[in-house]
């Protein structure tokens, strides 16, 4: 069986975060009005439990820090447009200041954007039901299987520079029907943030303590990503309200109240 890890628990992510961001703190400006003269369009999907609607309400841990976020910028509460993936992208593309989030932040996406990084790590898992694990006791096993994967997942260059390759995947347009594809039999693994799955597979009927992690894959920061239009000063306030936020602990409790619950480790 590939060996399990989980990686660093989140009170190291974030003395890790705050101990490579408190370096940079004296180079950014004071949190001022300033930022608030700026107008960025923020732009969301739905992703449980990081953003999802509950009584026609967003919530969920990428929803209740950028509004921490706002706060610390001395900014109103801003309009967040919630629209598919696909949508988003092209949206992100167009004139207007933009910052996209929730979003894995993939060496790719570091090199090509500007973004600010929160203390959260996506945990990228293969997972399994429990009845199959005597079925993956090999790395190699489980690259000749078929993988539930969405299409547009920013796991797939990880995949497939970790030796996947695209015959293995079963692609659904969201993670909603991968785990729907999953849970029919359709393919006997599911790749994906830990939390995300074991949330949606609850959400669809499923018993997460019927799930097994077979491999880790990454761990990916969550980040929020900026069009070329939103301007330099916007990005560096924004950076220091997240720092604050990661040093008062209170990203913290954010992660223990909206995240953990759903965590593998849980289980």
């Amino acid at each position: 069986m590939p060996r399990i890890c989980y990686g660093i628990t989140m009170q190291l992510r974030i003395f890790i975060f705050s101990a490579l961001a408190i370096a940079q703190l004296v180079l950014l400006p004071t949190l001022s009005s300033a930022a608030s003269s700026q107008s960025v369009k923020f732009i969301t999907e739905e992703v449980p439990p990081v953003v999802y609607f509950h009584k026609g309400r967003l919530k969920g841990y990428n929803i209740a820090l950028i509004k921490k976020i706002w706060a610390k910028m001395n900014l109103p509460e801003q309009k967040i447009t919630v629209q598919p993936w696909p949508r988003s992208i092209k949206d992100f593309d167009t004139a207007p200041p933009t910052c996209l989030f929730p979003v894995a932040l993939t060496e790719e996406r570091k090199k090509k954007y500007r973004y600010v990084s929160s203390p959260m790590f996506f945990d990228i898992v293969i997972m399994a039901h429990k009845k199959d694990k005597l079925l993956f006791s090999t790395p190699e096993q489980l690259k000749n299987v078929r993988i539930c994967v969405t299409k547009a997942a920013s796991v797939l260059p990880v995949l497939l520079r970790n030796g996947y390759s695209e015959a293995n995947f079963d692609f659904a347009t969201s993670l909603a029907c991968s785990i729907k594809k999953f849970q029919k039999g359709r393919a006997p693994l599911i790749v994906g943030s830990a939390p995300l799955i074991t949330y949606n597979y609850q959400v669809s009927g499923g018993d997460p303590s019927n799930l097994i992690i077979v491999a880790r894959v990454a761990e990916l920061p969550n980040g929020f990503l900026f069009n070329d239009a939103v301007p330099q000063h916007f990005i560096e306030n924004m950076k220091q309200a997240m720092l604050h936020i990661a040093l008062s602990r209170e990203a913290q409790t954010l992660y223990n109240q909206e995240i953990s619950p759903y965590h593998p480790n849980s289980h």
